[in-house]
């Protein structure tokens, strides 16, 4: 118990988040003092062009996101370092490979629908239709679940009648696996729905800081009583930590849909959201494609134990996308609600929260460079061999905060045609140049051809976001000054 005691201690007093949280709390202010320090500091580096109430709400919004998900990244890490430390690259591997295809499925369960209530229920709110929410909520909740089944069932059907490489020499672990396809769904669907409701810090309670803790904390109990932590033992875990999360989520809704029942007087009358979900569906689909495409084909060209290398490496890369994410809790309900307003504001709201990204982006992206290769070896000697990958992959996610969220204004004004045109573009081009790469260069040419779509994908979405609504990403400054 001692070593595992020191263990803790060392990782956590290591991490980024835990120094620049110990940080903070020397400074010894109160909550209100920080953010009145925020709401002063960070103004200093945006443009003017925003009411003070709207950039309040933005930087409340980051602020509370920031250590939420700042504490969940270390509980990740920490999670993942045990995996990989207790089970053994290739048990850890075959566990991220299966998980892979499980996210993949919860895509296509959900349907588009996590993206449709952000714009259907701030519709609702704005056009003083509250009552509507709950049928909503409740519509879209029995969607995933009969989707879940149908698919989960199909895929299952697939996988134990043909020997589809990859997939049928573990299909004992899928089906396994498999009830946590609606779980996911469950947990991304009412997480947003949360989230449009402007419970910013409800919605991500469950899934960055009670899951990740659970998921430790099983894996100890398990180590404790000395089972050997192989995939399946591993995969056992995680549907009953996603059960039990579940249950907690769906409580957290239930009483925050609570006080619009007494609005309902009749049940509202259907809308055909078919087009838009559609859209959104493509959208999530794609997005999903890119973060997977390139651990799923590199088992084809690679030894199983690079998968493992190429996530953790993909993971610490993450850090960087962390402020484009963080904004993200807060951007869509703000786009949704100026879909209609003039171009110049959604200029004011692009660039300040582009600003807000890159300040918090650029000094991570910095420590995964001068220090990546250190943090690699946390996992084991062997993991060093991804430092390469991990700056590249960390310079590609860098981009998205460098172009700014254009993604997220075309999909929350009714302009999602064109987002998903981009993502195809995307995804093709990963998807070549993956194939192109990664049979002469393994994980690093992986890494290349991410920063390489990357770059054609950001601009690519500029040029539209420009074109359909007006806005310039501060990228492209230099070809025209930005609109005031």
């Amino acid at each position: 118990m001692g070593r595992f005691s020191d263990l803790i201690r060392i990782v956590l007093s290591k991490t980024p988040i835990f120094i620049f949280l110990t940080g903070i709390r020397k400074v010894k202010l109160n909550k209100r003092d920080k953010m009145k320090w925020l709401q002063k500091i960070l103004p200093l580096f945006m443009q003017r062009g925003l009411d003070g109430s709207e950039r309040k709400g933005m930087i409340e919004g980051v602020f509370h996101t920031f250590f939420i998900q700042g504490i969940s990244i270390s509980l990740v890490f920490l999670g993942n370092l045990l995996l990989a430390r207790w089970a053994g690259a290739d048990a850890y591997g075959a566990y991220v490979h299966i998980f892979n295809w499980i996210s993949i499925l919860s895509v296509a369960a959900i349907g588009g629908r996590e993206d449709l209530v952000i714009t259907e229920i701030t519709k609702y709110k704005i056009n003083d239709q509250p009552g509507s929410i709950p049928f909503f909520v409740r519509a879209t909740n029995r969607y995933i679940f009969i989707a879940s089944l149908l698919i989960s069932a199909l895929f299952l059907a697939s996988i134990f009648l043909f020997p589809i490489r990859t997939l049928h020499e573990h299909r004992t672990e899928f089906l396994i696996a498999s009830v946590a396809v609606y779980f996911t769904a469950f947990l991304t669907l009412n997480q947003f729905i949360l989230q449009s409701l402007n419970h910013i810090r409800q919605s991500q309670l469950v899934e960055k800081l009670v899951k990740p803790f659970l998921l430790i904390l099983f894996f100890i109990i398990a180590r404790k009583l000395m089972f050997q932590l192989d995939s399946t033992l591993l995969i056992i875990i995680a549907d009953l930590v996603m059960g039990g999360c579940c249950i907690l989520l769906a409580a957290l809704v239930i009483r925050a849909t609570k006080e619009f029942k007494s609005s309902i007087k009749k049940a509202p009358r259907k809308e055909n959201h078919t087009k838009k979900t559609f859209y959104f569906f493509c959208i999530t689909l794609l997005t999903l494609l890119v973060t997977k495409i390139s651990m799923l084909i590199l088992p084809y060209f690679a030894p199983q134990k690079d998968i493992g290398f190429f996530n953790i490496s993909y993971r610490f890369a993450d850090l960087i996308v962390y402020p484009f994410f963080l904004m993200h809790t807060v951007l869509p309900q703000l786009f949704a609600r100026h879909a209609g307003s003039e171009a110049s504001h959604n200029q004011a709201l692009y660039s300040e929260s582009t600003r807000l990204i890159m300040i918090f982006s650029l000094p991570l992206l910095a420590l995964n460079i001068i220090a990546g290769k250190f943090f690699l070896g946390w996992f084991g000697a062997a993991f060093t061999e991804g430092y390469t990958a991990l700056v590249l992959l960390s310079i590609a996610q860098f981009l998205f905060s460098l172009f700014g969220p254009a993604n997220t204004i075309l999909m929350m004004q009714n302009r999602e045609k064109y987002s998903v045109i981009c993502l195809i573009v995307y995804v093709i081009t990963l998807f070549l140049t993956s194939l192109l790469l990664m049979p002469t260069l393994g994980i690093t040419g992986g890494a290349i051809s991410m920063l390489f779509s990357c770059l054609v994908y950001n601009i690519l979405l500029s040029v539209q976001a420009y074109r359909l609504s007006g806005v310039i990403s501060p990228f492209f400054v230099f070809i025209k000054p930005l609109r005031r």
